[in-house]
């Protein structure tokens, strides 16, 4: 089968894409322009260079009866607003979307964020949403991730497309080219950059899993429904603690008040964007990580078979990957590790 992939060279992406050839699909797969992609250029795939601003440019690159798998989009969890945040997840997506109905692929599948689903007090499960109240959501990320899911389901609901909506938690795990957000924490933790840790927890969900996941979705789902696809709830304590056991480390990093970080969230923020660097905290990671993260997969795992590994197994992994494929950004004194392995 024909799969499009938009956001192909991102995180989940390139393993979604590593996974769709095994499995024997042909590829086509769109790119930012100046986007790195070395780590896609053994698969025999099409690549293109293309904007989902663009839709002109659209119409070229989706392909009647195609699969298309849609992840293109801006992850920001700064505090900071971005016109063009919105125009990549909402105008891009809708662009995106548009040009499937003119073309009448054969399913679209939507790579939302559990970010869309409004939390809820913190004895109730969270599940896919029926309704999406933007004005309630903390965040531009999530309000553009809600924004969009609800456009769909709107176009869905008309009969104009067939489509999928996937809400993933926490992505992690081994395969981080581009280094996300909490690939960066795992970095400077592994080179003791990261002095101190902050209250809260999340639920956390293999990059693998997560690929299986939007797969099943694609042949298994449901039209017009959703898929919560997360892991397992961690909390920052014990994320670490998984750490230092495969780093062979016992003392963690003291934990700093709340009220403390919450003051000084907009100043490392500043700090970040000066110079240049991804954040690894920010007053919204502050609020996500203290928020209800007790999201409820059930639907995926009855009707996906939807199937997350242990976040030991993930964290493992992840650093034994960026041991093998990162080296340099490792700092010399602790390219010796001698890594435990994780026991499956």
């Amino acid at each position: 089968m024909k799969c499009i992939i938009t956001g192909g060279a991102g995180y989940l992406g390139s393993v979604l894409a590593t996974e769709l050839e095994r499995r024997g699909h042909s590829l086509k797969i769109l790119v930012r322009p100046g986007e790195s992609y070395g780590h896609l250029v053994g698969l025999k795939a099409e690549i293109v260079q293309g904007d989902i601003l663009d839709p002109e440019f659209l119409d070229g690159f989706i392909e009647e009866d195609a699969l298309v798998f849609h992840l293109a989009g801006i992850v920001n969890i700064t505090s900071s607003k971005s016109d063009l945040l919105y125009r990549v997840n909402v105008e891009g997506f809708k662009n995106v979307v548009r040009a499937c109905i003119r073309k009448k692929v054969k399913r679209l599948v939507y790579t939302s964020s559990v970010h869309a689903i409004y939390p809820e007090k913190s004895n109730v499960a969270l599940r896919e949403p029926e309704e999406f109240p933007v004005e309630k959501l903390v965040g531009d990320y999530a309000k553009t991730k809600a924004l969009a899911t609800q456009y769909l389901f709107e176009k869905v609901k008309n009969g104009e497309i067939d489509a999928v909506v996937v809400y993933p938690s926490g992505i992690i795990g081994p395969f981080d080219h581009s280094i996300s957000h909490f690939g960066q924490v795992v970095l400077d933790y592994i080179n003791r950059k990261l002095t101190a840790i902050v209250k809260g927890g999340y639920d956390f969900v293999d990059v693998r899993d997560v690929a299986e996941g939007v797969i099943n979705a694609a042949l298994k789902g449901r039209s017009g429904e959703g898929y919560v696809l997360s892991g397992h709830y961690v909390t920052v304590k014990g994320l670490f603690q998984i750490l230092n056991e495969k780093l062979g480390r016992k003392k963690l990093p003291g934990r700093l008040a709340l009220w403390f970080l919450k003051i000084v969230a907009p100043f490392a923020e500043l700090h970040y964007k000066i110079r240049n660097k991804k954040p690894i905290f920010s007053a919204y990671t502050l609020y996500t990580l203290n928020i209800n993260a007790n999201f409820d997969n059930s639907k995926a795992r009855e009707e996906l078979g939807f199937k997350p590994r242990s976040i030991r197994e993930s964290l493992f992994d992840m650093v034994d990957w960026f041991y093998e494929y990162k080296r340099d950004l490792i700092k010399p004194k602790f390219l010796n590790l001698t890594p435990k392995t994780c026991s499956r």
